[in-house]
């Protein structure tokens, strides 16, 4: 399979000779999601954000009263880790829980003024970080790339 290998930097990566599976698409996605999640989480340090906080963020600006498993749902996580970012955005200013007068148990996120102001924050900065790896990679390669992945997605979920 070495012989079939596009031409790309592959620096960090070694040849699968050992058969241990270092050149599949599972270990590559894993690898470039990992490679991603902390360029982005750089770019965001100075927000006091993670990734997840970031992502939760965007959703309930974008969303305002959805409760923490419609959240959940839309990041793909469980609701127990998305209670847990939740939590820790309203710790930190960033939205507030409300109680649902149709219904006592659910409590829906909404934003506060200043998540407002960092969800678009965040939003500027992912436009432009896409915006660098799709010059990075070529629109061509960028379009595949993504197109790609939402078949993987989409093939998975069974959607």
């Amino acid at each position: 399979m070495t012989g079939d290998r596009p031409d790309a930097d592959r620096s960090g990566f070694c040849d699968d000779q050992g058969g241990l599976g270092l050149e599949n698409l599972g270990f590559l996605l894993g690898a470039a999601h990992r490679a991603r999640r902390k360029q982005w989480e750089e770019n965001l340090a100075d927000l006091g954000l993670s990734a997840p906080q970031a992502a939760l963020l965007r959703l309930i600006a974008a969303e305002p009263g959805c409760g923490v498993r419609q959240l959940a749902r839309r990041l793909g996580t469980d609701p127990m880790n998305a209670q847990r970012i939740g939590e820790s955005l309203i710790a930190n200013g960033l939205c507030e829980s409300k109680r649902d007068p149709s219904d006592a148990r659910r409590r829906p996120l909404y934003p506060t003024r200043l998540g407002l102001d960092v969800a678009a924050s965040v939003r500027e900065r992912a436009e432009s970080d896409e915006l660098s790896l799709a010059r990075a990679l070529g629109e061509s390669r960028y379009r595949s790339l993504i197109a790609a992945l939402n078949a993987i997605i989409s093939l998975e979920s069974g959607t």
